[in-house]
């Protein structure tokens, strides 16, 4: 199973530096999600990572960029859902129905969603019973493919292991209700905990 980090839907300050903090401490994949965000904020924050890095990051906005960055590939959903001309990267996508993840197959991976109750949007309750998502291991629609999101925290990464994800994005775990530089060490120590692949 492979750890996922989705960034907070807000830029702050420091952020950058806590990124590079994670990827040296082994961090694979990085969805870099900032709804509405200006585009000259992602390219600050892209110029702001060592390029080494870029081929770990997964676009939600601003697809255009993968012209001008080698990054890891591009992640659809409602609000982004045409590929770049000529785009070679990765392809993901976000489900919240098995039949969704089903659909597409063809793609690299897909995030299924909400698993658990949500840590970081009050009210986004699991949205699968357990012996639904039992059932769908069986059967391999849950498979490799499919990570885990929604309420990942340290004490259900062994239950999405049980079920066959492929694995575990993670948010409100990692970065808690208002990350800064200030508390850089907490999140670090967070991720660690959370990692229990490495």
């Amino acid at each position: 199973m492979k750890l996922f980090v989705i960034t907070t839907p807000f830029f702050f300050e420091g952020e950058s530096r806590i990124i590079i903090h994670l990827f040296r401490e082994g961090m694979q994949r990085l969805h870099l999600r900032k709804p509405q965000s200006d585009i000259d904020k992602f390219r600050l924050l892209l110029d702001a990572i060592p390029v080494e890095y870029h081929s770990r990051i997964v676009l939600h906005e601003h697809f255009e960029l993968t012209a001008g960055y080698r990054l890891a590939g591009i992640h659809l959903n409602s609000r982004n859902n045409t590929l770049p001309e000529g785009f070679a990267g990765s392809i993901s996508r976000s489900c919240h129905s098995l039949q969704e993840v089903q659909d597409n197959k063809q793609l690299d991976y897909v995030f299924l969603s909400p698993i658990f109750q949500s840590i970081s949007k009050e009210g986004y309750g699991n949205g699968f019973p357990m012996e639904r998502l039992r059932e769908a291991a069986a059967s391999g629609i849950i498979n490799e493919k499919v990570i885990a999101l929604g309420g990942i925290e340290e004490k259900n990464i062994p239950l999405i292991a049980s079920l066959h994800f492929g694995g575990a994005a993670i948010l409100g775990a990692l970065w808690g209700k208002d990350p800064s530089v200030t508390n850089e060490t907490s999140i670090i120590k967070r991720y660690k905990q959370l990692d229990i692949w490495q």
